[in-house]
């Protein structure tokens, strides 16, 4: 089972259904089906900021970070945990530079929330732009 816990205030209005099975098909097509957990967290501008600033040192908000819980440069195999469950990390979506950016592509938010996330579960994948 692949089970993505998505968290974010209610103030923020976005389908976390649509996202959930948004994420739950790029697993899949990655061949994860079976005991996946991927943790999403939807922020506004000064929580991003302070995440920002605290794991990237750079000021200000940005609109997606994501937190693997592998270490890429540990090149020993991975042992799966006793529960049997493969918890890949953390995917962090700043709500109001989604907005900003959905507007500038003319797209609805839910569209731009999905593709940020998709952005950030690459990078738990392993996944990296040059």
């Amino acid at each position: 089972m692949i089970t993505i816990n998505i968290a974010a205030d209610a103030k923020y209005p976005f389908d976390r259904t649509a996202l959930r099975n948004h994420l739950e098909k790029i697993l899949e097509a990655h061949q994860l089906k079976d005991g996946i957990e991927v943790e999403v967290e939807v922020v506004g501008k000064r929580k991003m900021s302070q995440i920002h600033q605290t794991y990237m040192q750079v000021a200000g908000p940005t609109d997606v970070l994501s937190f693997p819980l592998n270490d890429p440069a540990d090149d020993r195999p991975f042992l799966m945990p006793p529960d049997g469950i493969l918890r890949m990390g953390d995917i962090v979506i700043c709500y109001p530079e989604a907005v900003t950016e959905a507007l500038e592509k003319q797209i609805k938010v839910d569209i731009q929330i999905q593709f940020l996330a998709e952005h950030g579960l690459m990078h738990l994948l392993g996944f990296h732009h040059e």
